[in-house]
This record gives C-alpha cells, structure tokens and sequence, in this order.
C-alpha cells in the first residue's frame, strides 16, 4: 500500500516537476491516444460520385432503354429486338439494336419512326442515329403464375366444389393453429 501512495506521489511530483520545465505539452503530445477509427465509405457512395458526373456528360446508357424498350416501341418490335449499346460521343450517339430474323430489316426500315420515339423517351437529340443487326434474342417466355388453379372451373361437379372448399377450411384451420 505504501508502495502504491510513493509511486502516486512521485507521479505527481514528477509532472510538477516536468510543468515547471515546461514540457507538459511534448509530455502529451508523445503519449496521446489514438485517433478514433473510421469506417470505410461505403462503395455505392463513391460509385455515385463517379458516375453521376459521368451520365450528366455523356448521356443516358442502354440500361434505361432496355427496361422500357416494350413501352418505347411496342410489344410487337419488343418481342423481336433488344438494345445493346449506345455509343458515340454526345453530338453524334448512335443506337444499337439486336433484332431477331428478318425482323432487323423491318426495324431498320421503320427506323426513322423508332428514333423519334427513342428521343422523346431520352429526350431531344439523345440518338442521332440507329444501327440494326440481324442476330438472336433471347427473350424470356414464362409467363406469370395466375391464381387459376385456386378458382372453381366453370365445369366442375358440386362435389368437386365443396370439397375444394373443405380442404381449404382445413389448411386454414391448421395455419391458425401454428401461428
């Protein structure tokens, strides 16, 4: 115990001492704690910094039109043709189509038309010209799950109906139960 109070005292006599002498600031300066970790910015905060400036300079991409190319020109075109790239410098971009069979000869001749309606989709002078290319599309054939097997057939017995409607009392009765 007294070994604790002579080393207290000696502490305090020792920053006294080194108060006097006037070095209590290089005294703190070399024994400061460390500086409070950062985290790292996040990546979508230093992507946006980058590509914003870069799509108010350069335009809009393929991205936005591939996401409402049925809307741009069509369910029928839609079908049988794809976006694939603008590129250009901002005067002069140019659109890339990827069309299906003989239908990037139809495109192509309906162009002019397309154009117009590309630009009042990305706005005035956006793309100053179209390129079709004749190739293969892949487009995505499911269709959406309707409730179908869930309504009764025009058809169906009444037996078939009421015990439809029994079987879904039971599953509703049982999910109550586990819940």
């Amino acid at each position: 115990m007294n070994d604790l109070r002579n080393q207290d005292s000696l502490k305090t006599n020792d920053l006294k001492s080194r108060a006097k002498r006037g070095n209590t600031l290089a005294y703190l300066q070399k024994h400061r704690g460390k500086p409070q970790y950062r985290h790292a910015p996040s990546a979508s905060r230093a992507a946006n910094k980058i590509l914003r400036p870069l799509s108010r300079k350069f335009g809009p991409g393929v991205s936005s039109l591939r996401t409402q190319w049925a809307e741009i020109i069509g369910e029928r075109w839609a079908v049988l043709s794809k976006p694939t790239a603008v590129r250009g410098t901002k005067g002069a971009k140019i659109l890339y189509i990827d069309a299906k069979g003989p239908a990037a000869a139809m495109l192509q001749a309906d162009s002019a038309n397309i154009l117009n309606k590309v630009n009042q989709f990305l706005g005035a002078g956006a793309i100053h010209k179209i390129i079709v290319k004749q190739g293969r599309i892949h487009v995505n054939t499911t269709k959406p799950v309707s409730n179908e097997a869930t309504k009764p057939k025009p058809n169906q017995s009444e037996t078939e109906q009421s015990l439809k409607s029994a079987l879904d009392k039971l599953g509703k009765s049982i999910k109550s139960r586990k819940t």
